[in-house]
């Protein structure tokens, strides 16, 4: 049985899903519409509801737990090797203390690599590029897609890592992941150098020297004393001038002089390698926690809007508070005397944003904006009842499901018209059950058969112009 979702993992289903529809393959959801609509009435909500219903059918779910299963893997894997390469590259470095170790070229070469990742890191989060610059989350990244997706086997599987992707990096939470993770390797593989480092110290007597040709002795003593200051206040021994002159000098090293450059080498491996990656990763990590717990649904994004009108009826949007009954009412529209109208009027009802509105069709003819809200509702009833037309057509959005304030309103529209038609617009052939309850709804309020039109805007709008 599948685990319950996590707020991320809904949302990263429903960009999964908005991504296959966008390109050109809409999924069937007619049988799960009732589940659906039975969530509270919010349009993200529903969202979330629909596609962790049609996750669940098309294997959507399995392959987003797989996909993180396979996440898990990598950063593990990586993680290994950061240590090991960290451990063996301090072994590398020390020697096997045969011959004096130079103290500044171990330094540079423990910490080198590290030091240029964190420039290039910096580099990239402040030109603001959404990886920041963090090549092993990156690298973390790429893996963890590749391995996801070649995991299942299955093709539209490939959209799993993209949809993540884009989802980060739309709300700006994208260099915060990588971050973490580039940081946490780099954590790390500096833990595995510092023990590299104390496991050698442990086990072989090692002489430091610092080796010059141009240089004068006091540079050092300098450098070591600024190198120094932070590991000595961490409570690191550093060497004094007298020590770092000696190095110099190819003098007998006395044995306070091997243990003070021992703490100073562990001091700076600390200080400037382990502690820094520690808080940046915590940064990261923090800033990642946070985003992710105010991750919101784009409702612009194109597929979005066309679902909300779907799954967030104009009923609820516009407050209908009285109780569902167990079927649709049985309001009709009643028999009226002719008004005598002299025109004829188009009206759009309850229609999604991706409806084209109006028609181009309908150029020479009149007709009214989008009617959605309570208010533009009245407008509409109190111009028909001022002018009332000869012939009246209301398009409705057909992905829609027939709800009881759209028929009530339906009857009041018609008995301000000397002919009413509805014009069932914008559906395909999977709308078909769809389609009949339509149909049935509008019979059940006294509209015939004949005056239903589906998707056939040459027929409705003839209707209108010329009427029978």
């Amino acid at each position: 049985m599948p685990h319950a979702l996590t707020p991320l993992e809904s949302r990263w289903l429903a960009e999964v899903i908005r991504q296959h529809e966008a390109a050109g393959s809409p999924l069937e959801d007619g049988d799960l519409l009732p589940q659906v609509l039975q969530a509270p009435a919010d349009a993200e909500t529903r969202i979330l509801r629909r596609a962790e219903l049609i996750g669940a059918r098309e294997g959507w779910l399995a392959s987003i737990t797989a996909w993180r299963g396979h996440a898990r893997t990598t950063l593990l894997v990586l993680a290994l090797i950061a240590l090991i390469s960290g451990f063996g590259a301090a072994l590398g470095v020390m020697g096997t203390g045969d011959r004096p170790v130079n103290v500044l070229w171990l330094l540079g070469s423990l910490l080198g690599v590290h030091l240029f990742s964190l420039a290039l890191w910096l580099v990239g989060m402040t030109a603001g590029g959404q990886g920041g610059g963090a090549l092993l989350g990156r690298a973390w990244w790429w893996l963890s897609d590749h391995l996801g997706a070649l995991g299942t086997g299955r093709k539209q599987d490939a959209l799993i890592g993209g949809a993540l992707l884009h989802l980060l990096a739309q709300h700006g939470l994208l260099r915060w992941v990588s971050g973490a993770i580039s940081h946490l390797l780099w954590l790390i593989a500096l833990l595995g150098a510092l023990l590299g480092l104390l496991l050698a110290l442990a086990l072989q007597r090692y002489a430091f020297i610092i080796e010059t040709t141009i240089l004068p002795s006091e540079v050092f003593v300098a450098l070591t004393a600024a190198l120094g200051w932070l590991p000595a206040k961490l409570g690191f021994a550093i060497p004094d001038a007298g020590m770092v002159r000696a190095s110099g000098e190819g003098l007998p090293q006395m044995e306070a002089a091997r243990l003070a450059w021992s703490s100073w080498l562990v001091g700076c491996v600390v200080a400037y390698g382990l502690l820094p990656r520690l808080l940046l990763w915590a940064g990261c990590q923090l800033l990642w926690m946070r985003g992710r717990s105010r991750l919101r649904l784009d409702l612009n994004l194109p597929g979005y809007a066309a679902l909300r009108a779907r799954l967030l009826p104009a009923s609820e949007r516009i407050g209908v508070v009285d109780q569902a009954p167990s079927s649709l009412p049985r309001a009709r529209i009643q028999a009226h005397a002719a008004h005598h109208g002299e025109t004829n009027l188009l009206v759009g009802l309850e229609l999604a944003a991706d409806i084209i509105w109006p028609p181009a069709e309908a150029e020479r003819l009149a007709t009214w904006t989008v009617v959605d809200s309570r208010e533009e509702r009245q407008r509409l009833l109190e111009a028909l009842q001022a002018h009332p037309p000869a012939r009246l057509l209301v398009a409705l959005d057909a992905r829609l499901s027939p709800d009881r304030g759209t028929l009530r309103y339906l009857t009041e529209l018609a008995g301000h018209a000397d002919d009413t038609h509805v014009w069932l617009m914008d559906h395909e052939p999977r709308d078909a059950g769809r389609i009949g309850h339509w149909h049935e709804a509008l019979q059940s309020i006294g509209l015939p058969p004949e005056a239903v039109i589906d998707d056939d805007p040459q027929h409705a709008l003839h209707w209108l112009e010329q009427g029978p």
